[in-house]
């Protein structure tokens, strides 16, 4: 008759009993804290598509728009750490909502953990085709002749606090416009009603290319590689003006390290396909080249550069 020690017939019963993460053919629920159809919404169901295929498993997307990502968030920090919930997020949820709203139903570093920052984007400044500001220094040098005498358009706290960045930056007042979504703010920024709006390309490159809207800077340190003419802030007085629009998957705090580094991996597999890496381009986004290690340092990194933009700018909002 076999006998085993009690340890090893302990250890047995936990492995037997535990609930095993990202067993094959479990579906995983990334959750989208914006409508169908945007660009997070495109990236995740690229990229669920690609985690999917490399655990041999389903990855629902699940839209969960409203409230700017609380609602999304709020279930994912609550969601069980095992690595079959999980959400793709942009700046504005995990960081800048930390950075500006006085009350926040979660702490992104720590609620949360990063499983790859994947992709990112410059923003840049918009004009109308026929504005007479051409360039940043011409926005500042309008709005010191005539305080709050320039008008910007917000849709998105991201373009709100680049605005108000330059307005700090540049020690002037101009006058922002408030709207629902950035959708909303391009026809009066093409009509000329508002003079200026900062957002991501994916948004603005059919008003570009069909020549309703012209490019005054891009917000990334160097120029972008897709619009190679236009200079950046930075280029143009200054240099401290380094913004980018990022997408990272992150899970609930928690989740076990080596459940974390299987679906980086997974990712990483799917950015190296060729038609994903495509799929990314034409929504105006970088793949980004990070470890692990590297992303989880770059999100942390992003909420305190964004408190200090947050503090710099004066920005803070009641919710």
């Amino acid at each position: 008759m076999r006998t085993f020690k009690p340890a090893v017939v302990a250890t047995a019963l936990a492995i037997a009993c535990a609930s095993p993460a990202l067993a094959a053919n479990t579906p995983i629920t990334m959750y989208v804290p914006f409508s169908a159809g945007g660009s997070t919404d495109i990236l995740a169901r690229v990229i669920a598509k690609d985690i999917g295929e490399a655990l041999d498993t389903s990855v629902v997307v699940e839209n969960k728009p409203g409230a700017e990502g609380f609602i999304a968030a709020r279930q994912l920090k609550a969601a069980k750490p095992d690595g079959n919930t999980l959400m793709l997020v942009t700046t504005s949820v995990y960081a800048i909502n930390q950075a500006i709203f006085t009350q926040v139903p979660y702490d992104s570093g720590k609620d949360f953990v990063t499983v790859d920052v994947m992709a990112s984007s410059p923003n840049v400044f918009l004009a109308p085709a026929n504005s007479k500001y051409n360039s940043i220094k011409d926005l500042v040098d309008a709005a010191r002749a005539k305080p709050e005498g320039v008008f910007y358009g917000t849709g998105a706290t991201m373009h709100l606090l680049n605005s108000k960045w330059l307005e700090a930056l540049s020690n002037t007042k101009m006058a922002g416009v408030n709207y629902k979504g950035s959708a909303a703010v391009y026809p009066d920024l093409i009509s000329g009603r508002v003079d200026f709006m900062v957002d991501q390309p994916l948004s603005s490159m059919s008003f570009i290319q069909s020549k309703q809207l012209k490019v005054l800077a891009v917000t990334s340190k160097q120029r972008w590689p897709q619009m190679p003419d236009v200079p950046t802030v930075a280029e143009q007085g200054y240099p401290s003006f380094s913004t980018t629009s990022w997408w990272a998957l992150i899970a609930p705090a928690g989740t076990p390290p080596e459940t974390v580094k299987k679906l980086h991996d997974a990712v990483r597999k799917g950015l190296a396909k060729q038609d994903t890496q495509e799929k990314i381009k034409q929504i105006g986004a970088d793949i980004n080249q990070m470890s692990l290690e590297e992303a989880q340092a770059y999100t942390a990194s992003e909420l305190q550069k964004w408190k200090s933009i947050a503090d710099s700018a004066h920005v803070k909002l009641s919710n």
